[in-house]
């Protein structure tokens, strides 16, 4: 099944309402405040569909900051900076359809997000991405990944110079 990611826009909002991952958190906040919240540019919200405009999975990305001290030591010396607030990267809302699960797509949508990531802090500048812990297996994955636990918090974090080699080797 070939799939897409895109942005979420007006003609992906009848379908909306039939995606479900079987977690009412995401299913009420793709459904309900997705749009919403990218029109007030709070985030934006990627789409991985097929060509049926069926929705497989979702992703939103926003920006936010964070002081140097609450970024893990490898992630501060990639950065350069010590002190202050960092700009960073937020993967907010990460899910794959129930009946999409097991096939892929998963790992699909997180190499666009993690992409994603890397274009957008090369236009407007990130030290590192974020993104919340969702359950052991998961946190497993990211580490292999090269994501880092952050201590006493149920987040994950990976340095934005890490993404462009992966990502943008040639910038």
């Amino acid at each position: 099944m070939e799939a897409q990611v895109v942005v979420l826009n007006e003609a992906y909002l009848s379908a909306l309402q039939r995606f479900s991952c079987l977690d009412s958190l995401l299913d009420t906040y793709l459904q309900c405040y997705a749009w919403q919240d990218q029109q007030a540019m709070k985030n934006i919200c990627y789409l991985l569909v097929n060509q049926d405009h069926h929705i497989i999975g979702f992703f939103t990305l926003g920006t936010s900051t964070i002081e140097g001290t609450h970024l893990p030591f490898q992630v501060q010396a990639l950065t350069k900076s010590r002190n202050g607030h960092h700009p960073i990267l937020m993967i907010k809302r990460f899910a794959v359809g129930a009946e999409f699960q097991g096939k892929g797509f998963g790992r699909h949508l997180l190499i666009a997000a993690l992409k994603q990531a890397a274009i957008s802090s090369h236009l407007i500048g990130a030290s590192a991405l974020f993104i919340n812990q969702i359950d052991g297996t998961t946190a497993a994955f990211f580490q292999k990944l090269g994501f880092i636990p952050l201590p006493n918090q149920q987040k994950l974090c990976i340095a934005i110079k890490q993404l462009h080699k992966m990502f943008l080797p040639f910038h």
